[in-house]
């Protein structure tokens, strides 16, 4: 027997609503079991925009049913929610308008970006880098950028030095540039550099593995086996950690350090995918907040991530 028009939008209608709510519960759940375990990882990546596809769930559903008495507005609602949530989470919960006054002491302006591998045109990559144009550079990928007229004119007053993947500009002396750990995936490199007052800013760089099925934990663990390498304990810890801003795991990578953009973040704190960039991969860590001057998310034009340009109150004594 087939079934009546009416009843068939009535099981879509529920199963439209359902669906919202069960986006809700994964959401809530991830929240709350973040990466402790490698089923709830994938939970903690729903991003809070997913609420703007509960809202649309939400209406169709009641529109779909053509229930009575019931106002459209209320999946409007939802959406209306979803996009100011993601507004706040990526943008209005950098801290920096709380972080106090400017630093009296210098700074050092670092750039971090994941670039990716380069096409055969270098030159925008070269571009965004010379036109940064910061104390230190860090960029993952874009190895071949030094073969562009462009780099190589910006770089002709600085050390250039690479390791693994990563290619390092700086106008201050590179007094120590050693791999801790290249092992399935995960490579440590600790950068040590000379400051214009003559203490030593002790930088370690990270890259974590991105392949979503591996383990959070079990990274973690594995990055846990290999700290003790460290020549020393770094002021600052940067690199695509491919964990997200609220990442039970990050607090973990090196103990007693934190993700800093809760205090020194301005702007839109996502930095992957590039185009629309809904998670903070790329992070800060550090000890002491008052480390971290400010911490800005850019977009190069180009490359898989946004780039991270970083101020550091100059380091005064050991």
């Amino acid at each position: 027997m087939t079934s009546s028009p009416r009843r068939i939008r009535t099981v879509v209608g529920w199963t439209c609503t359902s669906l919202g709510w069960l986006i809700i519960g994964l959401y809530l759940l991830g929240w709350i079991a973040n990466d402790r375990w490698w089923w709830s990882q994938w939970l903690s990546w729903i991003p809070v925009l997913a609420f703007v596809l509960v809202g649309i769930l939400m209406w169709s559903g009641r529109h779909i049913r053509r229930t009575p008495g019931v106002s459209n507005w209320s999946g409007v609602g939802w959406v209306i929610a979803g996009l100011v949530f993601s507004a706040v989470d990526h943008l209005l919960l950098g801290g920096y308008w709380f972080s106090g006054p400017p630093p009296t002491a210098e700074t050092v302006r670092i750039l971090q970006w994941n670039a990716g591998p380069t096409p055969s045109n270098v030159t925008p990559f070269a571009s965004f880098i010379v036109q940064t144009d910061a104390d230190i550079t860090v960029v993952e990928g874009a190895r071949r950028t030094t073969s562009d007229p462009l780099f190589q004119t910006w770089a002709e007053d600085k050390s250039l030095a690479m390791r693994g993947q990563f290619l390092f500009a700086s106008k201050l002396p590179i007094t120590r540039l050693q791999t801790v750990a290249w092992t399935h995936d995960i490579l440590l490199i600790e950068l040590s550099v000379k400051q214009r007052n003559g203490q030593s800013l002790d930088l370690l760089i990270v890259d974590l593995p991105s392949d979503p099925n591996r383990s959070r934990n079990t990274i973690i663990e594995e990055v846990a086996q290999v700290r003790s390498r460290l020549h020393r304990e770094p002021h600052i810890a940067i690199g695509d950690f491919n964990l997200t801003q609220y990442s039970w795991q990050l607090e973990r990578v090196l103990p007693g350090f934190f993700p800093m953009w809760r205090d020194a973040g301005l702007g839109w704190n996502g930095t992957w995918p590039r185009r629309l960039p809904i998670y903070r991969l790329d992070h800060v860590l550090s000890k002491r907040p008052t480390r971290v001057h400010l911490i800005t998310t850019t977009d190069p034009g180009c490359g898989r991530h946004r780039a991270q340009v970083i101020d550091i109150r100059a380091v005064t004594t050991d």
